[in-house]
């Protein structure tokens, strides 16, 4: 193995994101926060991703759905379905 692969390893970000969906007429569009890819960093647990969840949906409520933890890789988290914020 070589040392760039092992450093890509190591260096690989951990951390949350939120998923969610914008309600556009009759139609959702999937989105996210904070930005992984272009180097926000991401929300160091679960349980702070959660608070701001609940955060961005009593702020946005009639606006977006589904909102709920990924991890870093875009998997949802243990446990997700049942916490799912719908707000619609």
């Amino acid at each position: 193995m070589k040392i760039k692969e092992v450093m890509e390893i190591i260096n690989k970000p951990n951390g949350f994101m939120v998923s969610f969906e914008w309600i556009e007429g009759s139609i959702l569009r999937s989105d996210h926060f904070p930005e992984k890819h272009t180097g926000e960093q991401l929300i160091a647990t679960e349980e702070e991703a959660w608070e701001l969840a609940r955060k961005f949906a009593g702020k946005t409520k009639g606006h977006t759905a589904n909102i709920y933890v990924i991890d870093s890789n875009f998997g949802p988290v243990f446990g997700y379905s049942a916490k799912t914020i719908k707000n619609k």
